[in-house]
């Protein structure tokens, strides 16, 4: 079948990309033709990269790391390559066989972009939701929008990526979906590529994080010199790191698997820090990353935001225990795979 993934497939982020790029090569290894729908044009897409700032301390900010948030976004758009893309105007005449929407925080109606009715579905295609997040969104968030939420009544719901979408997507169609794994899971570790030529020749410890705690900071400059650790960020600027590297959300993978060991806060550096078994410590501020250290037992390797710091260095040096991670993960890889495939069978 031609379908079309409708996603945020073109943000700033690595986890953004790398869960349209599972979702592509998934679909792609069940026999599938792919096409991912371009909402939004490139104009708007650079703002992403490049948003209006309105204080004074928010230029500063931006003019300093101005070089490297413009290798940031040449990077990324170069990688956008890879995906073949569909214009809105051009879905009449496409021929496509139904349209997949998510994953990520697709129905998150708080941000402005996941306002957009396209991610609810298109009219006169088969339409199926896989993998979608509300966020931070409630109900009562949805009270503006009561054209999305008909769209979610109406729209076949594979399964869901947290309980709280779980819960509101429930509520709204009288009928609980399930719950399945982020797109980027469906595949296994070695299906995404290892570059074997390492891009920091040193020891490192690897951060991958928007914002982190100053004590946290502080913590980890701490460690990282007493190990004889350079602090390597990716993809964001902190000022307070070694290096901060710009790279293909691809060889992302490839730093995580090089790294001595890797502090992140995110969700998706959370998922290919555990795939790959990383010594870690992982400071969760989102219930979605709270929820994914629950369901895959990997609570030990989470630190406050002002940690001890034995305790910090601790779950640095050590090799946590993967055992009961590989369990869950494959039930859950398992069960989303088979209801995605029927699913797809069965709506398309």
């Amino acid at each position: 079948m031609k379908l079309g993934i409708v996603t945020p497939y073109d943000s700033a982020n690595y986890g953004a990309y790398l869960q349209a790029y599972a979702s592509m090569q998934y679909l792609k290894l069940l026999g599938h033709e792919v096409m991912f729908i371009k909402f939004r044009s490139d104009a708007q897409r650079k703002q992403v990269f490049f948003p209006k700032t309105a204080s004074i301390k928010a230029k500063i900010r931006a003019f300093m790391r101005r070089k490297h948030t413009l290798e940031h976004y040449a990077v990324m758009t170069k990688s956008l390559e890879l995906f073949p893309t569909l214009e809105l105007n051009e879905i009449p005449s496409a021929k496509l066989d139904g349209i997949v929407v998510g994953s990520d925080e697709i129905w998150n109606v708080k941000v402005a972009t996941f306002q957009n009715p396209v991610f609810y579905g298109i009219n006169d295609f088969p339409c199926l939701a896989y993998a979608p997040s509300m966020g931070s969104a409630s109900e009562r968030d949805f009270q503006n929008f009561p054209e999305l939420v008909e769209k979610i009544k109406k729209i076949n719901i594979i399964g869901v990526r947290d309980e709280s979408t779980q819960r509101i997507a429930g509520l709204f169609r009288g009928e609980t979906p399930a719950i399945v794994c982020d797109p980027t899971c469906l595949l296994e570790p070695g299906q995404y590529p290892i570059f074997t030529q390492r891009k920091i020749k040193e020891q490192y410890l690897l951060v991958y994080a928007y914002t982190v705690p100053k004590a946290l900071q502080k913590k980890l400059r701490c460690y990282a010199n007493e190990r004889g650790l350079k602090l390597v960020s990716v993809c964001m600027h902190h000022a307070w790191c070694d290096k901060n590297i710009c790279c293909t959300p691809l060889e992302f993978y490839s730093l995580i698997n090089h790294a001595q060991c890797v502090f992140t806060t995110t969700f998706h550096g959370a998922i290919f820090t555990l795939m790959q078994h990383k010594k870690c410590a992982i400071y969760a501020p989102s219930n979605k990353l709270k929820d994914l250290l629950l369901w895959t037992g990997m609570e030990t390797v989470r630190v406050e935001a002002d940690p001890d710091f034995k305790l910090l260095a601790q779950k640095l040096d050590e090799q946590p225990d993967y055992t009961n991670f590989e369990t869950n993960m494959s039930k859950r890889r398992a069960a989303s795979r088979k209801l995605y495939e029927t699913s797809l069978e069965a709506s398309l």
